[in-house]
């Protein structure tokens, strides 16, 4: 039965070694950090880190060259694909931890001077700021002593006046001592390393006052950071819309991806009422608006065929413009490639969204990004694509509704239950909670949330008719006070959420397998 879906999905078939050798790639790299830091010789560990990848390629290439030139004489089907395993494997492994050695760093543990630019706007946190900065290179007698390759580190500064000042593209000297990131050493506590690592952080410092100085100014931006300058705007339009407290910090997390004005009483609610997904800007929302417009523009190509390329390209285009938006988010880029993908495998004429299409998908963008494998919002978003597509249609065939409005909220209650269903033993690793109240929530939440995402989206556009716009704005802040409402109601119903649960790694695997068909 399993053999039967990935002949008829073959991008699984590559899929699957590829994700293994990521896995394996990733592990391998941690133990191998881990047997660095009690001083086992590095050349132990980095020959088999650096080649072992290359090795298992060559052998997969080797035997699909071998099958070449035996296939017409012997059935050695299993040959080719043991062949083809390998070399997905072996390219999983191999690019998994060339990415992680680039955060690989010489750390001395002695104090020094060194430049550095701060890459992003610093984050005030309770008692610090924090600034992401570059690491330019050591300076030595007044000269810089630049590294082969920059590097990304977390540099707190204490709270104060003098800091306050600091801003994106400083360049600063800095006298203080380097260090990689470490774990409290509590069980079952969440592991820092492996987060900072994944996400491209090589360490970080404690920069006391008096021991930085700024010696210039990089005015130089990144695509990143100019996007990024385009949502903080797009923050102050809403503001000088007149947003403000919870309906500020749920529109801006809706439709630009900030959630720093989140409170913690706002994302408990959230979270426990099963609706906390609405706030992570990810797939979520990059698919309501790729159904907007790909039902507008399908009114259009269903007439004239030959639009639909063009069509396709104007959602590409708009999609890429609403991420760049939103600064760019690694959560929305990925959600974006997702959905360009998907809508050039639209060309093919009928079922252009299949299981098969989804795991290609997938295979391109950890080809890309070997490490956004170990996300959460990646993980959540292809598992509850996956489930839509494997169970959405046995559960809306489960209750026959003869009206027309009838079958529209139990087409919306089966796609929720579907994608909780893929979903929930994910959920309940990451987050030891399950709520009970989600297919309620998310009756109420999911089409209100679509209403206020296209309602912002045209409130956004309308900027130059400033009278329409405030119109538009005032019906928005209608909708958020409603929607926020609602969930501080379900929050208080009893049982809301089941709290403490504790999966392991297997479980959550074995859960999630049982809980999706295998046909």
């Amino acid at each position: 039965m399993i053999n039967n879906i990935l002949q008829r999905h073959p991008f699984l078939r590559l899929l699957m070694p590829l994700t293994g050798g990521i896995i394996c790639g990733d592990a391998y790299f941690f133990r191998q950090r881990a047997e660095l830091s009690l001083n086992i010789p590095e050349e132990t560990s980095y020959l088999f880190s650096t080649f072992s990848p290359v090795w298992i390629c060559l052998v997969g290439f080797l035997l699909l060259f071998l099958v070449y030139f035996l296939s017409g004489k012997y059935r050695i089907h299993w040959l080719y694909g043991l062949s083809v395993f390998l070399c997905c494997f072996g390219l999983g492994a191999g690019i998994s931890g060339k990415r992680l050695h680039r955060v690989d760093f010489p750390f001395s543990g002695d104090a020094a001077v060194y430049q550095a630019v701060i890459s992003e706007q610093p984050e005030m946190k309770e008692k610090s700021l924090l600034c992401r900065v570059q690491l330019e290179g050591r300076v030595e007698k007044g000269a810089v002593q630049r590294s082969d390759r920059e590097h990304t580190f977390l540099f707190y500064f204490p709270k104060d006046s003098i800091t306050a000042s600091l801003s994106r593209g400083d360049r600063l000297w800095v006298r203080t001592r380097l260090t990689s990131p470490v774990n409290n050493g509590n069980p079952d506590e969440f592991d820092y390393i492996r987060y900072l690592v994944r996400k491209g952080g090589t360490g970080t410092a404690y920069i006391p006052a008096g021991h930085w100085r700024i010696v210039g100014h990089d005015a130089s931006r990144t695509l990143r950071q100019i996007a990024s300058d385009y949502q903080e705007k797009v923050l102050g339009l809403y503001r000088r819309l007149g947003f403000q407290g919870d309906n500020l910090a749920v529109l801006s997390a809706l439709t630009v991806g900030d959630k720093e004005n989140l409170s913690e009483d706002i994302r408990e609610t959230y979270s426990i009422t099963g609706a906390s997904h609405v706030l992570a800007l990810s797939g979520l929302h990059i698919g309501f608006l790729y159904a907007l417009l790909f039902f507008l523009l399908s009114l259009i190509w269903k007439r004239w065929s030959y639009f639909k390329p063009f069509g396709l390209f104007l959602i590409i285009l708009f999609l890429w413009g609403f991420a760049f938006l939103t600064g760019l988010s690694s959560s929305v880029v990925r959600s974006v490639i997702m959905f360009s993908l998907l809508a050039i495998s639209s060309l093919q004429p009928e079922k252009p969204l299949t299981l098969n299409t989804l795991a290609a998908t997938a295979f391109l963008m950890l080809l890309y990004n070997p490490l956004w494998l170990f996300d959460v919002g990646f993980q959540l978003s292809f598992l509850a694509v996956a489930s839509i597509l494997l169970t959405y249609k046995p559960i809306y065939r489960l209750l026959p509704v003869k009206s027309r409005i009838g079958r529209y909220f139990w087409g919306l209650m089966s796609v929720s239950i579907a994608a909780q269903l893929g979903t929930a033993p994910l959920v309940m690793f990451y987050f030891s909670r399950f709520s009970t109240h989600f297919l309620f929530t998310n009756l109420v939440v999911i089409p209100l949330v679509t209403i206020i995402l296209y309602s912002a989206v045209v409130m956004l556009l309308l900027t130059p008719l400033h009278w329409i716009q405030n119109f538009i704005a005032e019906g928005v802040k209608f909708l958020l006070d409603a929607l926020n409402t609602f969930i501080h109601w379900v929050e208080q119903l009893p049982y809301a959420s089941i709290d403490g649960i504790w999966l392991y790694q297997l479980e959550a695997v074995s859960y999630t397998h049982l809980t999706l068909p295998t046909t």
